[in-house]
């Protein structure tokens, strides 16, 4: 996944990012959980980072798509996942993946924290939805609240951060009826705004807290997912998204 503006493929501090974040394996069952749970397979899990979600859900479907153009990412799939008959590791650009997807009769794709390092994010969302067949569905998870956007953004790669509304939008134009849209981790909008906004970090956002500090923050999900249900949320760090080709 090349773009302009974001060397993906060179980016080592994206990679040592993504390998913080497998710290927090309760937190991709919570983005599941969101989804309503496991969807349908064939899976595509579009932009798969280190696969962290990805090892969630290769024991528990028939066949894995891991669509990822990072060269350190890849080399982490195909170590992870060598002995996993039907998880499939793909090097694609997804702003040329239709064909890709279609040829391995997907029925899910998901994408998580993928759309806002993409420069034309509606061009990627048309073609997943040219490749799904009818009844098939996209799960997406983006950076949410334009007003957080600051350094650790520019660090991170991203291009913007998403509202409930821009996200609907984007999804909707693509083609793509709206069935879930909602945000995600109220509790983590303070400590975003404090150091993206504030303290004008220029890393990203997993790289800001030390190792010790996020087996803290894991043993702590439990609390911030019940702040979550107690509270609606009207506001959270990310919003999730589930979305079908009607």
């Amino acid at each position: 996944m090349s773009q302009e503006g974001f060397e993906w493929r060179s980016n080592v501090a994206h990679h040592r990012a993504q390998e913080k974040m497998g710290m927090l394996a309760g937190y991709y069952e919570w983005v599941l959980d969101l989804f309503g749970g496991l969807p349908p397979g064939p899976i595509a899990d579009a932009g798969a980072g280190s696969g962290h979600l990805a090892g969630l859900l290769a024991d528990r479907v028939d066949k894995l798509v891991l669509l990822e153009g990072g060269e350190e990412n890849l080399a982490t799939l195909r170590d992870r996942f060598a002995a996993q008959a039907n998880v499939v590791i793909v090097d694609c650009d997804l702003m040329a993946c239709e064909q890709v997807l279609a040829s391995h009769g997907v029925r899910s794709i998901v994408s998580l924290d993928v759309l806002e390092h993409l420069p034309d994010d509606l061009a990627a969302l048309k073609q997943f939805h040219s490749a799904l067949a009818e009844g098939g569905k996209v799960y997406i998870k983006v950076p949410a609240l334009q007003w957080l956007y600051g350094p650790v953004d520019e660090a991170s790669g991203h291009f913007r951060r998403y509202s409930r509304g821009s996200l609907r939008n984007v999804l909707e134009t693509a083609g793509f009826e709206v069935e879930l849209c909602a945000y995600m981790n109220m509790a983590a909008v303070p400590s975003y705004f404090l150091k993206s906004r504030i303290l004008k970090k220029k890393s990203n956002f997993s790289e800001t807290f030390s190792s010790e500090q996020i087996r803290k923050i894991e043993r702590l999900l439990p609390t911030i997912r019940r702040i979550d249900r107690v509270f609606g949320p009207p506001l959270g760090l990310s919003v999730v998204a589930v979305a079908a080709k009607r």
